[in-house]
């Protein structure tokens, strides 16, 4: 359930689903008093982590912002969607692109602008990209255009998915593609390829760079305790066009009784640190994101709104958590704020809250400071 006074506010712990079953120490629900100073930022507690490091997710440059100042920015979990490579903080080099397509049925996306469209196409073998040939035509989702391929942009014509228009609608001033194929070039042909560690996401890129801008001066405190892409399978194979479900959507929302975990089930692969013998030592710098089970620890809960707890800061963002791959839908990823739920990486640049882990011996100037708005901890 999601948190309230009556069904959890406050500090709790558990050595249930956790690292080795040690214990974790964690804020749920809307307290007030888990308020953090440190490297110029605030933060807010997520947790005491198994091996006694501080988790703390980005709260802005004062304590009491809200909205977009509670972020660094948006960005995009990932430019690309076709494959299940792209649930993840870091994917796999394909070994072949091919033009490869789904159909889909059910109002995938809509504009209220005209987009690029043409009757042709060419794709590159070399790069998985999609150009519209001439001559192209501008604009809007109606039947004129049935048969034609589309970037679904008002300016791109090149593209790593691109869609046919079969079917389409209207509501008010918003045209729907309703039906139609989803061609995407990028294609894995196993788990390994798709989830191998070998490029970036956009959202690695983009909190790394900020890391290096504003953090790395502290580096010293903050601990290399990790951060999990959990891409443990619940069902599917997890690779190329193949329907997957990720733990994860076993975890939060399939099942009735849901079981968020802290643990990391396969760290080796899918715990990114810097130099960390847990790990997979696949980071750059000392930070990432929440994950989706600490979001539901915190009193967040799958389509149901809770305006309620200390996450909830009237912006929608992305969490570290993988849920599922189907043609028709593409990959998603777990995003969180006044619900938790999920979308599609490369379709909605998300706000992006860092999240980092302070070493356990760090110290507060002062020891009459209790954690809240007026009176963090600042640490020394």
């Amino acid at each position: 359930k999601i948190s309230s006074d009556s069904n959890g506010k406050g500090l709790y712990y558990t050595s249930k689903n956790t690292e080795d079953n040690r214990i974790t120490y964690y804020f749920r629900g809307d307290v007030k008093n888990n308020y953090v100073y440190f490297g110029g930022y605030y933060w807010r507690i997520i947790r005491i982590n198994e091996d006694g490091s501080i988790r703390l997710i980005y709260q802005g440059e004062t304590a009491n912002a809200t909205g977009e100042d509670t972020a660094i920015g948006n960005s995009p979990f990932n430019s690309m969607s076709g494959d299940n490579a792209f649930v993840g903080y870091m994917y796999g080099k394909p070994t072949i692109y091919k033009d490869n397509y789904a159909y889909f049925n059910g109002a995938w996306t809509s504009t209220t602008e005209t987009v690029k469209m043409s009757q042709s196409y060419s794709f590159d073998t070399k790069t998985g990209l999609y150009t519209l040939n001439e001559p192209i035509v501008d604009g809007y989702y109606i039947s004129d255009y049935y048969n034609y391929y589309t970037c679904f942009d008002h300016q791109r014509i090149t593209c790593a998915i691109m869609f046919t228009l079969n079917k389409v609608g209207q509501n008010g001033n918003r045209y729907t593609l309703d039906e139609g194929e989803i061609h995407a070039g990028y294609w894995s042909t196993s788990y390994e390829e798709a989830h191998t560690n070998e490029v970036d996401s956009d959202i690695k890129v983009y909190l790394e760079n900020w890391y290096q801008d504003h953090l790395l001066q502290y580096d010293q405190y903050i601990a290399d305790t990790g951060f999990c892409n959990d891409r443990s399978l619940s069902t599917g194979e997890g690779a190329g066009f193949i329907s997957t479900n990720y733990d994860s959507a076993e975890r939060l929302y399939r099942h009735n009784d849901m079981f968020p975990q802290f643990m990391c089930p396969n760290s080796s692969r899918d715990l990114f640190t810097v130099n960390n013998i847990k790990g997979n030592n696949a980071s750059k710098y000392k930070v990432g994101l929440i994950t989706a089970d600490e979001t539901s620890y915190a009193g967040g809960v799958y389509q149901v709104s809770n305006i309620n707890y200390y996450l909830n800061t009237g912006v929608t963002f992305w969490t570290m958590t993988p849920n599922y791959f189907l043609p028709t839908t593409l990959a998603r990823d777990w995003y969180a704020g006044v619900i938790l739920s999920f979308y599609t990486p490369n379709l909605r640049n998300f706000a992006v809250r860092p999240v980092i882990n302070l070493n356990p011996n760090v110290e507060i100037t002062f020891t009459n400071q209790n954690g809240t708005m007026s009176n963090p901890y600042i640490i020394k």
